[in-house]
């Protein structure tokens, strides 16, 4: 469990987090509670079990982990778990929506039609939350324990100190 929450101070995991868990949280609210202009979660499941032949049980797990993992990247609560949710529901949304006309999303013609460019961005931000974790002003770096960090700042000042250059140069 220790490894899960371990982070840094680092403002990298702090931009990531919130700028995805806020975006998560906003398509979760849409879905769940009907906010933003969304459908609710009764229609959004009416449309993800009968248009996209989702099962049940997993629109439900999408919604949840778009609202509830979008909480938990906002506030940093067990970053690396949530990531992995987004990872999961990103993916799985390539594999069920119809990406006929390719990368980008296309705003012309009769109807939108969807671009996996932001599944990717989100996949991509997700993975550096993984391996950065939540970084400053998160639960997991108040959550995690003194002595992983007094180690892993041991650590950074090691590696502060092989990585100067000479002083005669």
């Amino acid at each position: 469990m220790e490894r899960i929450l371990l982070t840094n101070d680092s403002w990298k995991g702090t931009v990531l987090r919130v700028g995805l868990g806020l975006v998560m949280f906003l398509h979760g609210a849409q879905n769940l509670l009907g906010w933003f202009g969304g459908l609710g979660f009764e229609h959004a499941m009416s449309v993800m079990t009968t248009q996209l032949m989702v099962p049940k049980m997993f629109a439900v797990l999408i919604i949840m982990t778009q609202f509830f993992g979008g909480i938990a990247l906002l506030i940093g609560a067990y970053v690396r778990i949530a990531a992995s949710a987004v990872i999961v529901v990103m993916l799985a949304s390539l594999g069920v929506l119809d990406y006929g006309n390719g990368f980008l999303t296309t705003w012309s013609g009769k109807q939108l039609s969807p671009g996996v460019e932001f599944q990717l961005l989100a996949i991509t931000v997700a993975i550096n939350l993984i391996i950065w974790g939540a970084g400053r002003w998160s639960i997991d770096r108040a959550l995690e324990s003194p002595r992983s960090r007094i180690s892993r700042e041991r650590a950074a000042r090691e590696a502060e100190l092989t990585v100067q250059p000479p002083s005669n140069l």
